[in-house]
């Protein structure tokens, strides 16, 4: 398997446009980020339903 193709597995085409999926949309440089500032952000939602309800 070659470095390019392994690059190429989440590559996805619509409408005539490549992408990879998730990563044109996203603000955060890694997943892993994304992942903590969502459970940060999570936790925060839940101590506030929980003490303002």
């Amino acid at each position: 398997m070659t470095d390019q193709h392994s690059q190429d597995i989440d590559l996805q085409e619509e409408a005539g446009a490549k992408f990879h999926r998730g990563s044109a949309l996203s603000i955060f440089a890694s997943d892993r980020r994304e992942d903590f500032v969502a459970l940060i952000l999570a936790l925060l939602i839940a101590l506030g339903v929980y003490f303002f309800s």
